[in-house]
């Protein structure tokens, strides 16, 4: 494991993989990066910090060479938020990290520092100048009412559960002064987003 992501060990790690990739044109997830998946990349970042994983996804034999428990939503067709509403239902830890499928350049380091994170809230969060990252983020398992809630109600908008719940903000200023750039927020929705990341990552070296 890389010095200083060392991470609360009640945490599982979580990927979303349950879009349509209407955008891209083709299952994102399975777009090649260096030769290798996107959702590998994803995947394997995790391994490295969590002993406990779970894959949320309603097509379970796209991914199975990733060797993760896979789980499908509880709540059909309301979007990322029943990802992380299925993920809480499963997971036997009081915590979860939870990340989208489509962000090859996840970082670690922060990843271990939202993880770590103490206090008395719901979810820890990058809230960078342009807006949160909710699909980059630690939920408790306290969550899970106030979601399960919302979906019942069929009301999808993660930003409606963020606004009933305790969050702790981690501001663009503390992501970057653990990551020194943004890359890791870098997520692919269309085809022209591989080429751009590629740019970027040229750039950072």
């Amino acid at each position: 494991m890389p010095a200083g992501t060392t991470i609360n060990a009640e945490t599982t790690g979580v990927i979303l993989a349950g879009g349509a990739s209407s955008r891209f044109g083709s299952n994102k997830a399975m777009a090649l990066l260096h030769g290798t998946h996107i959702i590998k990349h994803v995947a394997s970042t995790l391994e490295t910090l969590f002993p406990q994983h779970l894959l949320v996804t309603n097509t379970p034999d796209t991914y199975r060479f990733l060797g993760w428990r896979m789980i499908g939503d509880i709540h059909a067709d309301c979007g990322p938020l029943a990802g992380i509403h299925a993920a809480l239902h499963h997971m036997t830890t009081p915590q979860a990290f939870v990340v989208g499928c489509d962000m090859p350049s996840i970082d670690s380091r922060l990843i271990a520092y939202l993880c770590n994170l103490t206090g008395d809230w719901d979810a820890a969060l990058p809230w960078l100048d342009t807006g949160p990252e909710p699909l980059y983020a630690v939920y408790r398992k306290g969550c899970l009412p106030v979601i399960d809630r919302q979906l019942r109600e069929k009301q999808g908008k993660i930003r409606l559960a963020l606004d009933q719940l305790n969050l702790r903000k981690v501001s663009q200023q503390e992501v970057l002064a653990i990551t020194g750039d943004l890359l890791a927020f870098h997520n692919i929705n269309r085809v022209g987003d591989l080429q751009l990341l590629l740019e970027k990552e040229t750039g950072r070296g």
